[in-house]
């Protein structure tokens, strides 16, 4: 771009999709949009309506210090610092998991069952990273308290953060610990979405989860399944005797995390839900 013409918005959107096009993106117009929505603070259509607007000199270099940032395949979400989730709009840092929608089909699940409560229940969300899961609980089931658990003191900071935005701090438990331990009391409602990645197929992952994603949140050792084995062997002693589990899983796990879960106490109604691509992801076991 000569320096004595500026780049208007149109131009500078399809340089920057064409470039990440280039590094093998696969949201190049997307992201592309998205950026400069950050550096203009246009609205979608007013990106459209103002095409033809030139970019200023500092929001060139705004844009182009995020594009390479992208090009470097760091996830959107960290870039942008946020990221839709269910009905919220979230915080995200690189140390939390980026919220993604298969998860969304586990929150369904779990407001659709806990909706049956007039009076006060608690449900515990195990892993709670962002907050994504426990927050879109305690945002639709009015009679639920939750409890959002982490082993990271970095990811309950942010959820505490999200937690205020979302404006359900007062019935929202944030406690550091190591999947259920810091627990006594028996919970309605259990939804985790622990890592469940084995370790081997993590590193074979793109480059914005394998190199940039805390592993914390996603190596599941060897099977996948060390930190689901060790919850199901917890939840004996810390379930209501009418009670829900939802776990979310990776494809071709259901079948074994089933079986763990049917171990927990006699009586499980066990179902493998799958999300709108049709992959196995949750797994919901209840106690009537």
């Amino acid at each position: 771009m000569s320096e004595g013409f500026p780049e208007t918005v149109v131009q500078a959107r399809q340089r920057v999709s064409e470039l990440l096009r280039q590094a093998g993106i696969d949201t190049p117009e997307l992201d592309s949009r998205l950026l400069l929505q950050r550096v203009t603070g246009l609205a979608h259509a007013q990106l459209y309506l103002s095409g033809q607007q030139p970019l200023t000199a500092s929001q060139r270099q705004q844009l182009d210090g995020l594009l390479a940032r992208r090009l470097r395949r760091e996830p959107m979400a960290y870039i942008l610092g946020q990221r839709a989730f269910y009905d919220l709009e979230l915080e995200v840092t690189p140390d939390v998991l980026v919220p993604r929608p298969e998860t969304e089909a586990l929150v369904e699940a779990a407001i659709a069952w806990g909706g049956q409560f007039a009076r006060r229940a608690w449900a515990v969300d195990v892993g709670t990273g962002s907050g994504a899961i426990a927050l879109a609980l305690a945002r639709h089931l009015s009679a639920t308290m939750v409890a959002g658990l982490d082993i990271s003191l970095d990811a309950l900071r942010v959820a505490k953060r999200n937690a205020q935005r979302v404006d359900v701090t007062e019935r929202v438990m944030l406690l550091n610990s190591d999947l259920l331990a810091a627990l006594r009391e028996p919970f309605a409602l259990v939804c985790a979405n622990l890592p469940y990645l084995p370790t081997a197929i993590l590193t074979q992952r793109q480059p914005e989860v394998r190199d940039y994603e805390p592993r914390l949140a996603l190596d599941g050792g060897t099977d996948g399944l060390v930190l689901i084995r060790r919850l199901c062997e917890m939840l004996p002693t810390r379930l209501a005797k009418r009670a829900l589990v939802l776990l979310e899983i990776d494809q071709g796990q259901g079948e074994t995390v089933s079986a763990l879960l049917s171990a927990v106490r006699p009586g499980a109604q066990i179902r493998v839900l799958r999300d709108y691509a049709g992959y196995e992801r949750v797994v919901r076991a209840e106690w009537l």
